[in-house]
């Protein structure tokens, strides 16, 4: 017998200005599995503040569902949604030809699925962590270069871990030097 997975998303969102340097974002997403014969509701909300020297402070919030991986899903159809709630805080600076960003991030899992002891969605985790961007495009003549740093802290407790473990496929630290001529 096949089982076909029938996924349907909805998406909708408006800005407001409430200031003159200041405005909003808000929206939801509305996303339903036939698999999981479920439909949930992900709020999303944003602001933003404009500062007098092209800088800008952004603020987020959001929660974000996926399904479980097909293969753990055809082996146990009583599986849901796992989530992750999202807050996020950067500041940005565009200004002749070069960009910064600072980003700090902090996602919280639930309902992650463990497949041990029994399958459940009894999981759960946290990432948090700081990223640096700069890129320039002005400083040196026909060249474009930019550089990252990122650091992870991530533990979830998921698939057959016994406790909260930072997953082999995160890194602590990496970072990206790229050059375009």
């Amino acid at each position: 017998r096949v089982v076909m997975n029938r996924v349907g998303a909805d998406y909708a969102e408006g800005d407001i200005s409430l200031a003159d340097k200041l405005a909003a974002r808000i929206g939801a997403r509305l996303e339903y599995s036939s698999l999981l014969d479920k439909m949930v509701v992900a709020p999303r909300a944003s602001m933003a503040y404009r500062l007098k020297d092209g800088g800008q402070f952004n603020l987020a919030y959001g929660i974000f569902y996926q399904e479980p991986a097909s293969d753990l899903l055809y082996s146990n159809r009583k599986l849901d949604f796992t989530n992750a709630t999202h807050y996020v805080l950067n500041y940005t600076k565009k200004k002749n030809n070069r960009f910064f960003r600072v980003e700090a991030y902090y996602k919280q899992y639930n309902k992650l699925v463990k497949t041990y002891p029994v399958f459940s969605n009894s999981g759960d985790g946290y990432a948090k962590g700081i990223e640096l961007f700069w890129r320039d495009k002005r400083s040196v003549k026909d060249l474009d270069y930019w550089i990252s740093y990122t650091y992870l802290d991530t533990k979830r407790k998921f698939l057959d871990y016994p406790y909260a473990l930072r997953p082999a496929f995160s890194a602590p630290h990496t970072a990206t030097i790229a050059i375009k001529k």
